[in-house]
């Protein structure tokens, strides 16, 4: 066989090699991706579905209270002290039931309650640890003395006074937080609002919210494409919700229900995009954006913040302004999705705030590293694999109208206690979606590569015969030098004529 056909051959196939094997490489990442998208849709008898109804991971539910040490003097108009304790854990359950699978619209409709279980073992404290706090009740009264008729006011003054009310109150953890206290004004309270939860007489920040549902859900399951998959359509059945102000422009963007609940985002992830989120204890649409690579076991987890120009005080933020008091950087004034309670949330210790409004409560110290909410998020899959949602509640205290209780007291926003739900996927499943992510793209990506490069060593070593042929070859027709010829050659080479 000639070295010009073998050589022909040997490129041949070095091309259909590179060429087979670059061709492989793309289309298994679209049918990898395929199979992974297929993967992550939400339908009946999915193992995505089953654990998107229960997350097999831990979440915990932390609550640290601010004791205020000084509510005498703070009553007589001096600068309130508070004293940070807890952490007070709870493993949070979550559990999504009643499931309605709308296929036109590629949705699915569900409830989903969550219960919450004591940890001892993780709680420095004890639940019966007596916390002196603001009377949420008395304050919530005092903010509608601004709007009654005198006639109500003058009840409301009555009730204080019967009920022996002050602006503080010494309760212990349990009863603040799930149990409730007994709170008589409430019942008084029940005959007007036709309230059931007034009607019981307790008062808790989180009565009676342990193993309750928070309305109902409707988000994208994927079946239709996975450009908004689990973006939330509805929340208790609309689409928008109706607490805000027009925005700056005049449009109702504050009262758009955007993005997912936090778990899941549309795939993949891009470092220039915003997280776009909705958050029933903020009753509004939230935004993180992309901070830093971090690792989490073998991957590659990118980390998502919560911007401070998401609660700064700016014209883009002025249709979240209730009243000009609450209206602060690092805070929301939520009580139009709480009937009319003056509930301030906020970050923990105001963390990227006004250091003023820091300052007016001694015993702030807000941190990045402990008040800073995060999510990260393993990019290929838009799972959320590490996140920490830190909230601050807060209420106003004020002079409220001429309530003497209410006469001498520092116009001050004062934290009542700050919550860190999170959550961390353990190691041992971290290791198990590597593989599966990265071991068929390790195998391919080494595959190709080896093929590819015996491709290049075959054309190279064509071109090498080629060359090493044409090379004999022109030696073969150089006329022979004097000194290379035989004997015999030369003598005949002579001219004996």
């Amino acid at each position: 066989m000639q070295v010009h056909t073998k050589a022909c051959i040997l490129v041949v196939v070095g091309v259909v090699l590179i060429a087979g094997s670059i061709t492989f490489y793309l289309c298994f990442s679209q049918v990898f991706t395929s199979m992974l998208e297929k993967k992550l849709m939400l339908v009946p008898g999915s193992q995505t579905l089953e654990n998107f109804k229960s997350p097999p991971v831990p979440i915990f539910m932390q609550f640290w209270f601010f004791n205020v040490t000084n509510s005498k003097e703070v009553m007589q108009g001096a600068k309130p002290k508070v004293q940070q304790v807890g952490p007070y854990t709870f493993d949070e359950k979550q559990v999504k039931y009643n499931l309605t699978f709308n296929d036109t619209e590629g949705s699915v409709t569900y409830l989903q309650n969550k219960t919450f279980f004591y940890r001892e073992d993780l709680t420095p404290g004890s639940l019966e640890d007596s916390v002196t706090t603001i009377n949420a009740v008395m304050m919530s009264l005092g903010a509608k003395m601004a709007t009654v008729k005198p006639a109500m006011k003058a009840l409301i003054e009555l009730w204080f006074t019967r009920f022996s009310q002050q602006p503080f109150v010494t309760k212990p953890v349990r009863e603040l937080l799930f149990e409730g206290y007994e709170e008589p004004l409430l019942l008084q309270l029940a005959d007007l609002t036709r309230d059931p939860v007034h009607a019981t007489g307790r008062f808790g920040f989180f009565f009676p919210k342990n193993n309750t549902h928070g309305g109902t859900y409707t988000v994208k399951t994927g079946v239709l494409g996975m450009e908004d998959y689990q973006e939330i359509l509805r929340w208790r059945g609309k689409d928008r919700i109706d607490f805000w102000n027009a925005d700056m422009w005049g449009g109702d963007t504050c009262n758009m229900i955007n993005g997912t609940s936090g778990n899941q985002f549309p795939r993949p992830m891009s470092k220039s995009e915003l997280l776009r989120l909705y958050t029933a204890e903020l009753c509004r649409s939230i935004f993180a954006e992309y901070q830093k690579e971090v690792p989490h076991g073998p991957l590659t987890l990118y980390r998502y913040v919560l911007p401070q120009r998401l609660l700064a005080n700016t014209p883009e933020n002025e249709c979240y302004c209730v009243d000009n008091f609450t209206c602060r950087a690092s805070m929301i004034n939520v009580s139009p999705c709480r009937k009319g309670a003056p509930v301030i949330m906020s970050t923990p210790h105001f963390y990227q705030g006004e250091l003023e409004d820091a300052n007016q409560v001694t015993g702030l110290h807000p941190i990045a590293e402990e008040h800073e909410t995060y999510l990260d998020i393993e990019p290929m899959t838009g799972v959320t694999f590490r996140a920490a949602k830190r909230i601050q509640v807060n209420m106003p205290l004020k002079r409220y109208g001429n309530l003497p209780a209410f006469r001498d007291v520092p116009d001050v926003i004062i934290p009542v206690l700050w919550v860190n739900e999170s959550v961390e996927v353990p190691l041992e499943r971290t290791h198990v979606l590597h593989r599966t992510l990265t071991l068929p793209f390790t195998l391919v990506t080494v595959g190709a590569a080896l093929l590819v490069t015996l491709g290049a060593v075959l054309i190279l070593v064509a071109v090498i015969k080629v060359v090493l042929a044409r090379k004999s070859k022109e030696m073969n027709r150089k006329p022979k030098k004097d000194k290379e010829l035989s004997v015999t050659e030369k003598l005949n080479n002579r001219n004996y004529s």
